[in-house]
């Protein structure tokens, strides 16, 4: 893709604030692969709490890919789906697959304390972190990833979350290089994996 469709579609998709924004969990509209050497503010370093209540940094990954999505538990569809394509992803590209540390950093810090994501990574066979903190912490790392939350009342306590649905590639240097719709197909997300877990540390 080159720099100019890159930018295009960069600006179409994040209206220069979010990326693709799931409304209760409903499928969004359609939203292309995008790379995003060409905006530096997107992403960077954050810390939060894992599932086993230990502070995460994202640092402490330095030298390894990673993805990186955000969600919820108690997301009905969109978040299982999303693991889904990247566990569809990671089993094409063979034994580099343990280099990869995917993250699930939560919307929901208020329902996913550590022990409730605890139980939900270990429903995935693939190797999960899940990821939250106070509202103030979560906020944070949304923002820098330019992605959006919003609570949307039922009337009942099982209240949905709107969240953006995009999964974000991280490199070994901890740059954000590309993020990709939530039902991106598999081979797609390989393709990428592939590119970022062959080059070298610097």
């Amino acid at each position: 893709m080159d720099s100019l469709k890159a930018a295009s579609r960069t600006s179409l998709l994040c209206g220069m604030v979010v990326l693709v924004f799931l409304a209760g969990c409903q499928q969004p509209q359609g939203a292309a692969s995008v790379r995003a050497e060409a905006r530096p503010e997107f992403g960077g370093d954050f810390t939060l709490t894992n599932q086993d209540n230990q502070t995460f940094r994202l640092q402490d990954v330095r030298g390894r890919p990673v993805v990186l999505f955000f969600g919820y538990t108690s997301c009905p569809d969109m978040c299982p789906m999303t693991m889904s394509r990247i566990s569809g992803a990671l089993s094409r590209v063979g034994s580099q697959a343990s280099e990869v540390v995917t993250l699930f950093v939560s919307v929901d810090p208020k329902r996913d304390t550590p022990a409730v994501l605890k139980e939900y990574v270990g429903s995935f066979s693939t190797p999960l972190t899940g990821l939250t903190g106070t509202d103030e912490e979560v906020a944070r790392v949304a923002s820098a990833y330019h992605a959006a939350f919003q609570t949307v009342q039922t009337g009942t306590p099982n209240y949905l979350v709107n969240h953006t649905s995009a999964i974000f590639l991280v490199d070994r240097q901890g740059r954000l290089r590309e993020y990709f719709k939530y039902d991106e197909k598999p081979e797609t997300l390989a393709a990428a994996l592939k590119t970022v877990l062959d080059e070298k540390t610097r």
